[in-house]
């Protein structure tokens, strides 16, 4: 799929925020590093809120206003390469983005073998 450079870059960058928090608590606050794998195993949906990117900490990172991130969050959603959340329906703009087959190649780095999700 062709992506333009800037969309490359924030969906780059948008997988290192997912990769960074799902880390986050491993060795440090073992019950929320579980609580997040549990959010991994349950695939990529469940990990939008809480584990996704907000929009501005990815224009923060990449120097990108966030109206022209937002922008290119849409059209990758409009390709299938993002998700994002919709726990406030009613709610102007989503808060958190996730990439799409981000939750089942993180579980398979961070569950034992029988906790992969599908």
């Amino acid at each position: 799929m062709k992506l333009t450079d800037k969309q490359q870059d924030i969906l780059d960058e948008l997988r290192k925020i997912g990769r960074e928090n799902a880390y986050r608590y491993r060795g440090v606050t073992p019950c929320l590093h579980q609580n997040d794998c549990e959010k991994l195993a349950r695939g990529d949906q469940a990990c939008v809120f809480g584990l996704g990117g907000l929009t501005y900490q990815v224009g923060g990172r990449l120097n990108i206003n966030p109206g022209a991130v937002l922008s290119a969050f849409k059209a990758l959603q409009r390709k299938g390469l993002v998700l994002c959340e919709e726990s406030y329906p009613d709610y102007q703009r989503a808060r958190y983005w996730w990439p799409t087959g981000l939750a089942a190649e993180l579980s398979t780095e961070l569950l034992p073998a029988g906790e992969v999700a599908p």
